[in-house]
Parts: structure tokens; sequence; C-alpha cells
């Protein structure tokens, strides 16, 4: 048995995480220790089991939380982390290639989400090219298998780390003294997608171990995921020209975890965490552009060409030309970007617990490093680029279509040859992230009135990251040019509908362009590097009364930040340093023994993002055969950190031990949003040599800076319900209606960025003693994507999600499972969006600018546990 126990105010039966009433610093995955004959254990199985287990959770808290639990080992409700957090309120995912990637919550926006593993935070560098360096936690990093369960807080507390404005995430690992001695589990799994058409295999296992005095035990387990991913979609790039387009990879995806737990005394523990996940993500983009005989540079009759928001006065003359919207076409383009991409994270975390008749203490020291981003990435163009006169292109159905001339053939056509990109175009991206970090706590027990506890803790974290470009020197004579004749590879499905183009071999491409090399040149200009110091302290007091339980407290924060960059050759650098302080207040009333008030107030912060943060610019759009899209993106080490005033009140009905109904109101008022200025400058203003056919239109320069305060409210109502005959359903809608000046983003639009008005999840169950079914529908409303670059900021249209997971339990130790996720294969769509009178541009409101098919992803296999 561990030696380390659950004191209970009133118990939950939660076995993995119980939240005293009295005793408001069980947060974190840390335990109070008491006697023994003060412990209730209450067995609890599937999905019934789970659920009443993180109702459990919810309702003896102090603060505002919402848990996910595994209900077994290798038994978490969904294949992706951040797909089991979407149907908690307030929650929505954001995808990335058709898997969730990262998590919002209540309107605030993916960048002011908090996401710890174990309490503490896990460096991340990102695979892909156009990835930015931010702080968000990667979620497809983590494998659901690792994970024991989930605390989601969206009220703040003084012990909590700063971060989560909208909320903050605690991912709890498992531990070996909480485990039956010799505890095996493995799965083998087959995982299939239907765009790629391919069947992958996935396996898990994991041992544990404890001694038979229960004072030392370690805990293995690993991971091993391959997945054959694509994408299709169509994509604009307005007024210039658009396609069907593929993104094709190969993703080997593992993780090892190890555990040692070590409690020489009762009131002593230590436990050692070392994890290392590694995912490879080789990966191509396919493109067949069809570019537009209709553009401002063109001169081609306008009265040829249907406009999308075009304006006149009343005298019929235009004032606003508007977007073209159906037209001539010019000629095609075929593109290749062949990369290949790696991502590698290690954690290593030592945690000490001591518990003495009063006081408690808890050490906490550890490391986090990232490797990763794009490794190799060349760009392969059309060597032929025949012309589509008579051809037409029609967006004005709300998707993009094109009617092609005779004698020109999608699925037939080949370019005969490729030109290779050199110089800036043959690179390669690396990136890094670490963290170290010390972090002590010590909590008191006192007899002060109705407080029960003071806490008290620092930290302390130096923070590293850096992304860098090097472009590959050749050698010389290299001809660049290459026939297909000898690297077809049949054809490939692309855009949104039923398009085929050419398919060439992306491997034998990389190793005819890899011969070339003879060494590599940093790009100096693109030297991005950030050095952190951050440290916090606080203290909080827990209280607890006839009806009531609680905890305030506050919370000093801040951060001493420095960006270093090349100027002419010289490394430089720029510092700044701010400071918060973090007061917060939690209260929840015992109406009645079923239902429960809380208020909650409170003051957050949230660190700007490291790529806004860099000095140096960051060029975007130079080398990609775009016209006039060249982006010149100018970042502020000084800008402040995110600061907002929340409220939250809400109320609780329990109507019986499995079964909740609740309301929330939450209130947010959120300062210093970063937004970015625009202007267009010559192509002789800024020190970057430009491709002649390029710096004819120049640069957009785009200035990073705080912007207008914003405002989030909202309402989230939950309905959970157990009816006794093995079926059980879990409800939840949000509606969530942010507001912030127009100046806020160059789009004009008054709202937050990742924010849907409209939430809702609709869970219906059945189980029995050899069959678990659940089917889950998860849908948002449109909501406001926004980045910097030729991308830009744009409307994501509303988007639902149905899923299915089944488990059959073929004998006490063996279970076959089956998920099913996106089962209608729902399109995911943006639309141009800016608030204001644009002309030939794609962020012309309504213009369809990406459609992309996602896929339906099946998984089924079979896991043993003994």
């Amino acid at each position: 048995m561990s030696s380390f126990k659950f004191q209970k105010h009133v118990l939950a039966s939660s076995i993995a995480m119980v939240l005293s009433g009295a005793s408001a610093s069980a947060i974190a995955a840390e335990e109070a220790e008491v006697t023994a004959d003060n412990i209730e254990v209450i067995e609890v199985t599937g999905i019934r089991g789970s659920n009443k287990k993180n109702l459990n959770a919810k309702r003896f808290s102090n603060a505002s939380v919402d848990a996910i639990s595994a209900e077994d080992i290798g038994k978490f409700p969904d294949k992706n982390v951040a797909e089991s957090l979407q149907r908690i309120p307030g929650v929505t995912i954001q995808r990335q290639f058709g898997e969730g990637a990262a998590v919002s919550i209540r309107g605030a926006g993916q960048d002011l989400t908090l996401t710890t593993l174990n309490g503490q935070n896990v460096a991340s560098t990102g695979w892909f090219v156009l990835e930015p360096a931010k702080r968000s936690f990667n979620y497809e990093l983590l494998p659901s298998e690792l994970v024991g369960d989930l605390e989601v807080y969206k009220s703040s507390q003084a012990d909590i780390a700063e971060g989560g404005i909208g909320g903050t995430v605690i991912v709890n690992t498992r531990k070996p003294l909480d485990l039956d001695a010799n505890t095996i589990y493995a799965s083998v799994e087959g995982s299939y997608q239907s765009d790629s058409e391919e069947t992958d295999p996935q396996a898990s296992a994991m041992y544990s171990w404890k001694n038979e005095s229960e004072t030392m035990g370690f805990l293995l387990s690993g991971v091993m995921q391959e997945r054959s991913l694509q994408r299709q979609g169509n994509e604009a790039f307005w007024e210039w020209g658009a396609g069907p387009v593929a993104f094709e990879q190969e993703r080997k995806r593992s993780a090892i975890t190890g555990t040692f737990q070590y409690s020489p005394t009762d009131n002593m523990d230590f436990v050692l965490n070392v994890m290392d996940m590694q995912m490879e993500a080789d990966n191509t983009n396919y493109a067949l552009w069809l570019t537009q005989a209709d553009s401002s540079w063109g001169g081609v009759d306008p009265s040829e060409t249907t406009w999308l928001g075009q304006e006149t006065d009343a005298d019929g003359n235009i004032t606003n030309q508007g977007t073209q919207v159906a037209g001539p076409l010019n000629v095609a383009f075929y593109q290749m970007r062949p990369r290949e991409a790696t991502m590698d994270s290690d954690v290593v975390d030592l945690t000490f617990n001591y518990t003495a008749d009063d006081y408690k203490i808890k050490v906490q020291v550890g490391s986090t490093e990232s490797t990763g981003g794009t490794d190799f990435e060349m760009v392969l163009d059309d060597g032929l680029v025949p012309s589509i006169a008579g051809g037409t292109y029609d967006f004005t159905g709300g998707g993009q279509t094109w009617n092609l001339p005779a004698g020109f053939d999608m699925e037939t056509y080949d370019p005969g040859t490729l030109a290779m990109g050199t110089g800036p175009n043959f690179n390669r991206t690396p990136k890094t992230d670490e963290e170290s970090y010390l972090q002590g706590d010590v909590t008191f027990n006192v007899d002060l009135g109705v407080i029960t506890e003071i806490k008290t803790g620092l930290k302390f974290a130096q923070h590293e990251t850096t992304s860098r470009r090097y472009e590959y020197i050749q050698e010389e004579g290299f001809n660049n040019v290459i026939a297909t004749s000898g690297i077809q590879d049949g054809n490939l499905d692309v855009g949104s509908g039923d398009y085929s183009i050419k398919k060439f071999d992306a491997d034998a491409l990389k190793s005819w362009a890899k011969d070339s090399i003879i060494g590599e040149t940093e790009d100096l200009g693109s030297y991005s590097h950030i050095e952190e110091d951050n440290y916090a302290a606080y203290v909080m007091a827990t209280f607890d009364g006839e009806g009531f339980r609680g905890n305030f407290g506050v919370r000093y924060a801040g951060t001493d930040a420095e960006s270093i960059y090349y100027v002419n050759g010289e490394k430089t650098s720029t510092d700044a340093d701010y400071a918060e302080f973090l007061p917060s207040f939690n209260l929840a009333m015992d109406i009645t023994d079923e239902v429960i008030v809380r208020v909650a107030a409170s003051r957050a912060m949230a660190r700007p993002q490291y790529v806004d943060m860099y000095v140096n610019p960051n060029v975007v759009g130079a080398n990609d055969d775009l016209p006039d899209n060249q982006y010149w993106v100018v970042g502020n080490v000084g800008l402040k950190p995110f600061v907002a005033d929340m409220f939250d009140i809400g109320v609780e009905w329990y109507f019986n031990d499995s079964s909740l109904l609740s309301a929330t109101l939450f209130m947010k008022d959120v300062k210093n949003f970063v937004t970015f200025s625009e202007r267009k400058v010559a192509a002789d203003e800024i020190d970057f040599d430009l491709p002649p056919e390029e710096a004819a239109n120049g640069w957009t320069v785009q200035e990073k800076s705080n912007g207008q305060d914003a405002q989030i409210e909202g309402l989230e109502l939950q309905y959970q319900q157990d009816f006794g005959n093995g079926f059980g359903t879990l409800i939840n809608y949000t509606y969530t209606d942010t507001s912030t000046d127009e100046s806020t983003y160059v789009d004009g639009n008054p709202f937050l960025s990742d924010s849907s008005k409209d939430q809702y999840n609709l869970t219906g169950y059945y189980e029995n003693d050899s069959l678990s079914v659940r089917l889950s529908y998860n849908w948002r409303s449109e909501y406001m994507i926004r980045e910097t670059g030729s991308y830009g900021n744009r409307l994501h249209d509303d988007f639902g999600s149905l899923d299915l997971s089944a488990t059959y339990h073929v004998t006490e130790n063996v279970d076959v499972r089956i998920d099913a996720t996106n089962i209608t294969e729902e399109e995911a769509k943006q639309y141009g969006n800016n608030n204001y009178p644009t002309s030939y541009s794609g962020f012309t409101q309504g213009f369809p600018l990406y459609e992309y098919e996602m896929a339906r992803r099946i998984n089924a296999g079979v896991s043993v546990k003994f």
C-alpha cells in the first residue's frame, strides 16, 4: 500500500485524485497523508466508474475543476488527449492535419492555455516548417496510454503555475506504488485512415513492480505508433492563383517512460520520472496551381470577371473593386516540397515529499529539452508551365472549382522536368527548446479560526529557445533540373473534390538533391534566440467552515527576457522584464447536501509567445514562387504579458452520486493582446535580396506590439446522468462572447482568435459486464484563425466530429476495442473575413480561401492486463 493517502472531508470515490474540502492544497497531483482509518476505497470500473470518479473530483474541489481519468491502464477515453479534453464544457481544440494538437478554454485562445505534465512545463519544438515557436503544449506528442488523469482548472489559485488565462490543464502520469506489484499491460492495434487508405501498426506496453513492503517500485512503459497521413484540399493565394493541393506524411511516434518511487518511511517519498518522446514526420506538399488571367497586372477586361464585395456609389461609379471570384485562367504550375522533420522531447523530474505532524514539504527539480523542426527542405517547380487559356475558375458557390480547357487534363499532366530551387529554397530550419526548474512548497496545518492550512512556495525556471536557418551549399556546376521520366510514382488524390495529379518519387528527389551538398551556411538574419529567467512566489490560505470551504492567496510572478540576434553579422541582444501580483479567491458553499454554489475571482498572467518576442525579422514568402506575398515580420521582446481579471459564479446540483446539473457564468477582462501593424514598403527599403520577379512587388512589413484590451463573457451548462440500467449521458453547452477594439487585429474584427460563440458536446453510452459503447458528437461554431505571413487571418467555418468507442471484455484480462474519429468525414473550410473593403485579395469577406477534406480514423486492437 502506498505510504501517501488522502485526507477526507467528504470522501470522493476517486482513486487517482481526491480533492479534499479540508485541504485545497491537494492539487497538481499532490497527495495529503492521514491515518488509515480515514480511508474509504470505492472500486470503480468502466465508463460509469470513470465518469463517477471525474464527477467527484469536481464536486469536492475548492476551485472550478473538471477532470478526465482513465478508469484502468490503457483505457483513456480517446487515443488523442486533446480530443478527450474537447468533451469538457468550455474547451475547444484546434486540429493539425486532422489530429487534435492544441486546446482553447473559455474563448481565450490556445496561446492562453497552460498545460503541464505533473505540474511542470514540457519542452516542445514542433516539426512543421510553418509552425512558430510558442509556449503551447503539443498534444500530438503525448500518447494517451501514458496518462493517468487530467485536471482542468478554469479558475486560478495561488499555488498553480501562471500562464492559464483561459485555464490550466494538468496531465498526471502513474506511479508504481499506486499499482499492484507485477502489473503488466500490453496492446496491439491497427489504425486505418480513410484518406491514405493505409492501415498502420500501434503498440504499447507497461510493467510496474514494487517490493513486498511497498517502499520501492518502478514502472516502465513504451508506446510505438506509425501513421500514413494524407490531407487533400484547395488553397488560394489571391490574386495569383489557387489549386488542388495534398499533404503526405509518414509519421513515426514513440514514447518511453520510466518512474522510480522510493518511500523509506511512511512520511517520506521520492519519485523520479524520466520520459523520452520522439516523432519522425517526413512530409511532402504537392500542388497544381492554376493561376488567374484577370489579375490587376493581367490586363483582362473587368467585365469578364465576377466580383465579390464590389461597391458603387449612387451614380454607379465603383468605389471598391472587390475581389475576383469567377473569371479566366492563365497558366498551370506543378509544385512539390519534400521535407524531413523530427521532434524529440525529454523530461527528467525528481519530486521529494515529506509529511510531518503539522507541515508538508514538496521539492521538485528537473529539466526538459526538445530538438526538432525541419531537418531538410527542397522545392521543385514545374519545368513546362503550360498555358490553360480558355479555361475558367468559379468560386461563387463557396468553394473552388475549375473548368479547364480541352487538351489539358489534371490527371495526366506531366511537366516533363522539375527545376529544383537552390540557395534560400534549399535549407534546413532546426529548433531547440529547453527549461530547467526548481520549485519548493511548504504546507502548514494551522488552527486559525476557519483557516486550516497555509501554503507557500517558490519557483525558479531558466528557459531558452532558438530557431535557426541554414542554406545548403551545392557543388559547382550542379544541374538543378531533373527529368520526370525516371521518377514516376503513380498518381495522387488532391483537392477538395475528385481530383488527381501526377506524383513523383520524393525519396529519389531528396537523394538526388542531397548528393549535391558540399556544405552549409547559416542565414544569420534568421537567427532567433530567447533566454528567460522566470520566477514566482506565493502564499495561499485554505479555509473550511460549516457549509463552506475555499482558498485565497496571492502569487507574484515575473520574467527577465533577452532576445539575441544578429545585425550586420554582429551578435547583439535586447532585453526586457516585467512582474505581476496575481491575487485569487475561491469559495464553495454547500447550500444543501446536493447543491453547491461556487464563486471565484482572480487575476491571471500569461507570457507572450516566443515567436512574437524575436526581435530579428522573420522572413515569410520570399522564395515560394507566389508574387506579392513577401512579409517582413518584426517581433518585440518588450511585449507585456497578457493579464486578465476573472470572475466566475456557478451552481452545481448533484441529484445523485453519479449525476450532475450545473450552470456557470464566467467573465474575463484581458489586457495586452499582441497585435501587429502592417504597411507596404519597396524592396530597396529591406536588406534582403528578392528574386527579380518578387522584388517588383516589394514587402509587407508587420510589426508586433501590444494591442487593446478584450472582454470575454460566457455561460457553461452541463448535464450528466447514469440512468442505472447501463445507459448514461453527458451533455454540455458553452456560449462565449468576446469583444475587443477593431484595431486589435489587422482584419478589423472585434473578437478574439480561436473563440467560437457556441460549442456543445452530446455523449451517450451503454455498458454492461462484457460490453461498453460510447457515441459522442462535438460541435463548435465558426472562429477566427490568425497568423502572420501569407496564410493570414481567416474565418474557420463551424466544425463537428462524430466519434465512437466500443470495448468488448473477452475475459477478465483481455479486451477488444474499436475507436472511430470523425465518422462523417466533416470538411474544414476557411474563408476571408476582413471587416473592411478589400480589393484583389483572398481576405475579402466570404472568399473561399482554404478547404480541406478531413479523414475518418479507425483504430481496432486487443489489449491484455495482468
